[in-house]
């Protein structure tokens, strides 16, 4: 399956706050997003996935927290794959604007 490229999203923090990011997964087909490392002076943290509709094997919801001590503006690339496979199925850019 070739790679997606979603539409960034554009998101704005405050310096020392922390910052929701939620993207939709589906851990049932083994798609999952992986974080990438976070900027300087930056935290990312994953927290536990949430049902994002009824019933098993559906999708959920994958809370990411971003936390910046400084201002300034940073670009997140998530991608969606599966652990055993080297390929991402999605990409998708989260641009933070920190105040």
């Amino acid at each position: 399956m070739p790679r997606t490229d979603r539409p960034a999203l554009q998101l704005q923090a405050r310096v020392g706050q922390p910052l929701a990011i939620v993207l939709d997964a589906s851990p049932g087909a083994g798609l999952l997003w992986q974080a990438p490392a976070a900027p300087a002076g930056c935290q990312l943290v994953a927290e536990a996935h949430r049902p994002a509709g009824a019933g098993d094997g559906g999708g959920v919801q994958q809370r990411f927290v971003f936390t910046a001590a400084a201002a300034g503006s940073h670009t997140l690339r998530f991608v969606l794959k599966r652990d055993w496979e080297s390929a991402a199925q999605a990409a998708q850019d989260v641009a933070i604007r920190v105040d």
